[in-house]
């Protein structure tokens, strides 16, 4: 791929500066929380800055209730988190939108004195709590699931109108609770792994070999799947497999039921949902149902497994990842002696004591796809009075207006108020379509291409290192033979046609055999990792989703190419090796 003599290093925001969120709304100083930055749209200083577009998480944009969610998470609770926990180079991240699409920057540590001292107190922070991790991920763990015991068992319905809005408050209040343990955990993971890196980079070993060494733990999104495997060889062995691959998943119960063995099915089916239901398909979104409510993303996996015939066998890739991450641990071993090798086997056991590896997929349950379903229910609960009532139209009209309108309505009692908002929700939702479709030609980057970025998260969830940022500076060209560079993020070579897809939502698009090019992956693409033959990302580090999923279904992975998206069209045939971190456009 060329690179320019004198590459662009500016990307500039100024097509998306607004002063609204949504017409109709401009946020009041204090209106949201933050620790060292709020959420807000572009202005014209955010130049100076990087802003990486966070397709990853929000791929399709974000309503005016969920803006309130993402203040929590990537805003107030990254920033909360990193204060606390103390990270050195980082005081988090902090987001802009270009129209109701979300980027994320950092805050910068940018004194070394200030570094030096957080340091400090880093240390004294995150040892204990890595001195026995288990305990400690216990403890947060127990926290979030009584939470939910909570929150799932309310009648709703049967509360009168104080006790709903105590609610609604309470679901808010939680939800925020959870994103600073969900940053403090992360922060605390990423700085032991940070060192296990440096250190295998130290003593002649490739960094990129650590991840490897912590895969092939159970995660419970790998018993997820597992258990979409089966209900699809249930399927199949009961008959009723045509009315799972046929027909839209809205009336696909139906059919099921319809059949001699489908009721047996079903109620295996709902009981899957009762242990494994409560997520949703992206983060922070309350506008989006969970599996519960809706089951067609669940069917619609169990539909595509049945087009593959030969199924999967979880036991025996678990087995080869297991098999595969042993003899490489064995093979660094045998590389070292002396002091190096103690350093190695401590810094190993402390990151499989606290695997990052393992965690980075096993929080979201609890965290990233689950924390906003108790707003989404008690909102829609409060919605639905406000319809009976004539406030609102229909009940979904409650994610159109931005928590402040909320409280301040609700607190004050002014039912006039309440005519006004209504007025506004038909041009909102038309702006949020407006830039859900104006989503994928968005900039991978806006703002300032850095040369470094220090903030550890960025650098391993999100990809950003010295190769993404110069590939982004520099430009890229399509085109049979164009050979695109990342992170190699699981080995193998694997030759096939290309899928390229923008957003989770077109999932449904993959065949079996085709290879995955897509922005970023999350857990709600697991699936697809049991029939595709690689993965290819823009996005994304030695700990990203798709590195660690391609690990544990032993296909080869490709991720941070920056520009893979852009290069590479549906139908190319091309070629990735996940030990080069290459792919290659063959035709």
């Amino acid at each position: 791929m060329a690179v320019s003599a004198d590459p662009p290093r500016v990307f500039p925001v100024d097509d998306f500066v607004r002063e609204e969120l949504y017409p109709g709304y401009r946020q009041a100083f204090g209106s949201q929380p933050f620790v060292a930055g709020p959420v807000r749209p572009f202005s014209p200083a955010d130049n100076e800055r990087y802003w990486l577009r966070d397709s990853l998480h929000f791929s399709e944009g974000m309503v005016p209730a969920s803006i309130a969610t993402l203040d929590d998470a990537q805003t107030w609770g990254a920033q909360l988190g990193a204060e606390i926990v103390g990270v050195p180079p980082t005081r988090g991240s902090v987001n802009r939108l270009a129209g109701t699409h979300v980027y994320i920057g950092t805050i910068d540590v940018d004194t070394q004195w200030q570094v030096q001292a957080r340091a400090a107190r880093f240390g004294q922070y995150v040892s204990p709590i890595l001195a026995d991790f288990d305990s400690y991920w216990s403890m947060r763990a127990a926290e979030l699931i009584a939470a939910y015991e909570h929150f799932d068992h309310l009648n709703l319905a049967a509360m009168s109108p104080g006790e709903l809005w105590a609610a609604v408050k309470d679901a808010y209040a939680f939800h925020r609770r959870a994103w600073f343990i969900h940053f403090e955990v992360m922060y605390v993971l990423t700085a032991n792994y940070l060192a296990f890196y440096a250190l295998a980079e130290e003593i002649g070993l490739s960094g990129s070999q650590v991840s490897s060494f912590l895969s092939g733990r159970p995660t419970f999104y790998s018993r997820t799947d597992e258990e979409l495997w089966r209900l699809a060889g249930l399927a199949r062995s009961l008959g009723v497999d045509a009315a799972l691959t046929s027909g839209s998943t809205a009336d696909m119960r139906s059919r099921v039921l319809a059949l001699p063995h489908g009721a047996a099915w079903v109620a295996e089916f709902d009981s899957f949902l009762g242990v494994y239901g409560q997520r949703t398909e992206e983060t922070c979104r309350i506008d989006t149902p969970s599996w519960i409510e809706d089951p067609s993303p669940a069917l619609y996996c169990i539909g595509t497994f049945l087009t593959k015939p030969a199924g999967f066998d979880f036991h025996a890739a678990r087995a080869a990842a297991v098999s595969e991450r042993d003899a490489q641990i064995d093979a660094a071993r045998r590389s070292l002696n002396g002091s190096d090798l103690t350093r190695f086997n401590e810094a190993l056991a402390s990151n499989q004591a606290a695997n990052f590896a393992w965690w980075n997929e096993e929080h979201n349950y609890l965290i990233d796809r689950r924390a906003a379903i108790p707003i989404r229910r008690a909102t829609l609960e409060l919605g639905a009075r406000l319809t009976d009532a004539g406030r609102i139209s229909r009940p979904d009209d409650m994610f159109y207006l931005f928590k402040p309108e909320l409280f301040e309505v609700m607190e004050s009692g002014d039912e006039g108020r309440w005519a006004e908002l209504a007025a506004m929700i038909p041009d909102r939702r038309a702006y949020f379509e407006h830039w859900r479709e104006r989503g994928p030609s968005l900039p991978t980057m806006l703002g300032t291409i850095p040369d470094t970025v220090p903030d550890p998260i960025m650098i391993e969830v999100f990809g950003l290192s010295g190769h993404f940022l110069e590939t982004l500076r520099g430009g890229s060209g399509g085109g049979s033979g164009a050979e695109i560079r990342g992170f190699p993020a699981a080995k193998g070579v694997a030759e096939g046609i290309a899928r390229v897809i923008t957003t989770v939502t077109d999932l449904y698009t993959v065949q079996p055999g085709e290879i995955l090019v897509c922005g970023g992956t999350t857990t709600e693409w697991t699936p697809a990792f049991g029939i595709i033959l690689a993965c290819v990302c823009d996005t994304g580090g030695s700990l990203t989703h798709a590195a660690i999923v391609s690990r544990e279904y032993g296909i080869p992975c490709v991720v941070g190419t920056a520009v893979a998206t852009t290069m590479i069209k549906t139908g190319d045939r091309v070629r990735v090796d996940g030990r080069a971190g290459t792919v290659q456009v063959l035709a």
